[in-house]
């Protein structure tokens, strides 16, 4: 195999955003055999199975993750060419969704930067629980969105696994008491119920002290002294202080950080997805 059929790519890719072959159909304009025949045909050319189909829809293999992630940024910069080619400038808006816990740690290090190159771009941002922005992305609200993907249905492109870390206020002891005091994000957060699944496991008796949508609420809450919560590693403000396995709590499962975006995005939406990888790779680089 010397070329990789681009149109094949971009059914893998629906199927995998969608979660199934019948939307990914009606999302293309295929039938369903049209679909599921050329991505057998790409499993094929690769030697290697793509999807597993199961009870909760249809999921990446290992191997298929690995070529979405791929194909994603291929067909982006096949856009990106095009444009530079045709000599026009990158403009427009970009309605950009994601928690707000990513905005300091993420975002920030990017606007600065993209702003100087790309002064004709204008980047909406807004922020929400990832549960809602991939709705919203789903609906066509935003032309891109970094979510806390669900790890039982994972969407877009993996940019980091980042581990949970127990946290609490330096100058404060609250893992040492009983209820366990816990300040969590809302019922929506994809996380909470991972937290609390891990401390019934190790039964240890705790109590909900504090809840908040936003991570200023529940950092506020932590500062203050009287509880603890648990944050994605990469989140966590220097004003708290990290819990070692001393403080016998249990190990917690990473967070899966994604990039979602259209198949064929705007030129200043791919730049700007691209501004995103190039952030999380420097972060993994200075990490190892």
């Amino acid at each position: 195999m010397r070329h990789v059929d681009p149109f094949a790519l971009e059914m893998l890719i629906t199927v995998a955003d969608l979660g199934g072959f019948t939307a990914a159909a009606e999302k293309l304009g295929r039938t369903q055999s049209a679909v599921s025949t050329r991505i057998a045909d790409l499993e094929k050319d690769f030697g290697q199975r793509l999807l597993e189909r199961g009870a909760r829809g249809v999921t990446l293999t290992a191997v298929g993750e690995k070529l979405v992630g791929r194909a994603r940024r291929w067909l982006q910069q096949e856009r990106l060419m095009l444009d530079d080619i045709k000599g026009a400038p990158t403009q427009g808006r970009v309605r950009l969704g994601m928690p707000d816990d990513y905005v300091d740690v993420f975002l920030r290090p990017i606007v600065a930067r993209f702003a100087r190159e790309h002064p004709q771009v204008e980047i909406e941002v807004r922020c929400d629980l990832s549960r809602q922005i991939e709705a919203d992305f789903a609906a066509g609200k935003s032309d891109i969105a970094v979510i806390t993907r669900d790890h039982l249905k994972p969407v877009g492109e993996l940019l980091r696994a980042d581990p949970m870390i127990w946290v609490a206020a330096r100058g404060h002891r609250p893992e040492l008491e009983s209820p366990l005091p816990l300040a969590l994000f809302s019922e929506t957060c994809r996380m909470r119920p991972r937290i609390l699944a891990a401390l019934d496991r190790a039964q240890l008796h705790h109590r909900i002290a504090y809840v908040s949508s936003h991570t200023a609420g529940v950092v506020s809450a932590v500062e203050s002294g009287f509880c603890i919560t648990a944050l994605e590693e990469s989140t966590v403000p220097a004003t708290l202080r990290r819990l070692g396995k001393d403080a016998g709590l249990p190990d917690l499962p990473s967070a899966e950080i994604a990039l979602l975006m259209p198949l064929r995005p705007s030129a200043a939406a791919a730049r700007l997805a691209d501004a995103f990888r190039e952030v999380f790779l420097l972060r993994q680089v200075k990490a190892a």
